[in-house]
């Protein structure tokens, strides 16, 4: 390569003799340098040169003395001119033309420039493509994005954004990066506008300041903020107008921020400005969308933002329902939430509180109780709306009133009751006929074959059965179960039941074993030995031939326990929190086309209604146990049987 040939280049370049004499060098280089440079002494003695991260470097491994040595190589560095202060960060490219190094530099400035505009374009693009429905625009999200890029520019650690409240008077966004989570916790508010911050909007001017503490317009840190030293922040502005502040601090090296940095970020914040007030505007759209789509849903539904400080949004069925819609459990509201049974919803129960953690709300069932007077049921559902990107926004939480649906199930329950009740009556009438039959029968022959009758009377046992379940099913629903209790020695009882049920569990052994000494417990016998049965049976249901069912009954709790352990395939996972519920039915149990799913519904239903809880133990595999506990009573012999 000739020396004309580098001059003519149109990037920084500069041909070095292995003497330190810079040959030639191209009219970009000595634009870059401000110099033209004669030799690497010079060169060195006008620049300090730097590492990438602002450390010194070795004489031996600085640039032009390794383009001297004609040495191929590729690196990134600082040159800081002695006399102006300015920086340069500039990356080298090293390589031999003949005897002699050619040295090219590009300016990193200008590639992260380039890099900014490029992604500030592709932000552009996403926002101003977008059509009204798409759903709501993240300010935040792309609030830091525009931050991560600017201090990616100016080479700085920390960075924020914050926009106004129309009125000016305080911050309505602000976003920041380099600062923990953690650590904005522990500040615990946003910057209030004053200081160095504060003159940024009122001046609208650029400030580029050496050392923050010694600024006389800094009003310093709070606690827990980190400490910071260079500072450079520039206006955010549409036309005359200034609606925020862009600043960024403690430039990576410990230097101060340059004119180059700041004339960098002010072009910078010249395009994003538009891009951030047009996101303004898009999400004021959106706000304006969401209102009118669910204005006139009969459903209340309420957007709560992720950010705190974040408006929420109801409809007016939302505030019809429940008044002041407010976070967690404020003093302020006008309605408290509770669960089914009256217990107060916590702060971590509720269901904004639950979404924002990623739990699945739905059809979650709750009481809304007016703090004017007044209570309705509702069904809760909710989900966490979403950015593009994946980013968290806030939650859409829907309330709809369930009132009409409640008084539909209890007219529904008076119908099944009175339908089984007309059941009852001529079923009992034909099982009375049978018996009747039976008795007058002779050996193995009469007018109706003996067996007919015996199949007679066996399908009129489970028609009764089935009436019964139904029955059960229904006060159990309405909690209408009457109770003759008296005071009973489980273990006992459970014997008794055993020893006339076990010829009906097929090839099961079943035994009873006692723990300790479990207390009397208050019961209504002939309903422990629905519960017992309704265990055993659903034991022998599913458990393979000839493995024994073991009853433990033992102390615990001021009460006693009652078990029923099998040795069947178990219960999976996903069915066990449905196990209790009416008319459910395990997977195997709707394959083999098994009861109507009603049996552990009654059986949870009357050890409830005794004052007791009933859980089950399953492993897939493994078999079931199932648990139920029953409050102790009164010693046998010292007091009669309990109102029912």
């Amino acid at each position: 390569m000739r020396l004309g040939e580098v001059e003519a280049l149109p990037w920084p370049a500069l041909l070095v003799a292995p003497s330190g004499r810079v040959l030639a060098s191209s009219a970009a280089a000595e634009s870059l340098l401000g110099v033209r440079p004669s030799d690497v002494a010079a060169v060195e003695g006008r620049f300090e040169l730097l590492s990438a991260s602002g450390q010194p470097i070795a004489e031996g491994e600085r640039p032009l003395r390794r383009a001297a040595r004609a040495e191929l190589f590729e690196v990134a560095g600082i040159w800081r001119d002695r006399e102006s202060g300015r920086e340069l960060s500039l990356r080298f490219r090293g390589r031999a033309v003949g005897p002699y190094g050619l040295l090219e530099i590009d300016s990193l400035a200008e590639d992260a420039e380039r890099r900014a505009a490029a992604r500030l374009s592709k932000l552009n693009e996403a926002l101003f493509g977008r059509t009204p429905g798409q759903g709501f625009v993240s300010i935040r999200e792309l609030l830091t994005q525009l931050v991560l890029q600017a201090c990616e520019l100016t080479g700085a650690r920390y960075g924020a954004l914050g926009v106004l409240h129309h009125g000016r008077a305080s911050l309505k966004d602000f976003v920041y990066v380099g600062v923990s989570p953690e650590t904005a916790a522990a500040i615990g508010h946003l910057p209030e506008g004053k200081g160095l911050l504060g003159a940024v909007i009122h001046e609208a001017a650029t400030i580029r300041v050496p050392d923050i503490a010694a600024d006389a317009r800094s009003s310093g840190f709070p606690a827990w903020h980190p400490p910071m030293k260079s500072f450079l922040g520039v206006p955010l502005r549409v036309g005359e107008e200034v609606f925020g502040n862009f600043y960024v601090t403690d430039k990576q090296g410990g230097a101060a921020f340059t004119d180059e940095d700041a004339r960098l970020l002010e072009r910078f914040c010249a395009q994003a400005s538009l891009t951030v007030a047009y996101a303004r505007q898009a999400e004021q759209e959106e706000r304006r969308l969401f209102e009118i789509v669910v204005h006139h849903a009969s459903h209340g539904i309420v957007y709560f933002p992720v950010d705190p400080e974040g408006e929420i949004l109801g409809n007016p069925a939302a505030e019809r329902m429940l008044g002041r819609i407010t976070r967690g459990n404020d003093p302020a509201r006008t309605y408290d939430l509770r669960h089914p049974d009256g217990r107060p919803l916590a702060d971590d129960e509720l269901p904004s509180t639950r979404v924002l953690r990623e739990e699945a709300v739905l059809n979650v069932e709750a009481i809304v109780e007016r703090r004017r007077g007044g209570a309705f049921p509702v069904l809760i559902s909710g989900a966490p709306v979403r950015s593009d990107s994946g980013a968290k926004l806030g939650a859409v939480v829907i309330f709809q009133d369930i009132t009409a649906l409640k008084q539909l199930q209890l007219l529904s329950q008076d119908f099944l009751a009175l339908v089984a009740h007309d059941m009852r009556t001529p079923l009992q009438a034909v099982l009375m006929q049978v018996e009747t039959l039976l008795l007058r029968s002779q050996g193995a022959a009469a007018e109706v074959p003996v067996t007919a009758l015996h199949a007679m009377r066996r399908s009129g046992q489970q028609l009764d059965r089935l009436v019964r379940d139904l029955l059960d099913a229904s006060r159990i629903e309405a909690r209408g179960v009457a109770l003759d209790l008296a005071t009973v020695s489980l273990p006992e009882l459970a014997a008794s039941i055993v020893s006339q049920v076990e010829g009906v569990l097929g090839t099961h052994a079943v035994a009873v074993e006692v723990t300790g000494s479990p207390p009397p417990v208050s019961a209504d016998p002939r309903r422990v030995e629905q519960i017992l049965t309704n265990l055993l049976e659903n034991a022998s249901k599913y458990a393979e031939e000839g493995t024994p069912i073991l009853v433990s009954v033992g102390a615990a709790d001021g009460g006693a326990t009652l078990s029923v352990r099998d040795q069947g395939p178990g219960i999976s996972p996903e069915e066990l929190p449905r196990l209790f519920d009416r008319y459910f039915q395990t997977q195997r149990a709707r394959a083999k086309r098994r009861g109507l799913g009603l049996g552990l519904f009654i059986t949870k239903g009357l050890v409830e209604a005794h004052g007791g809880t009933i859980s089950v133990e399953s492993l897939p595999g493994k078999g079931s146990t199932f648990h139920v506990w029953l409050p102790a009573g009164s010693a046998p012999g010292s007091g009669t049987p309990a109102d029912g």
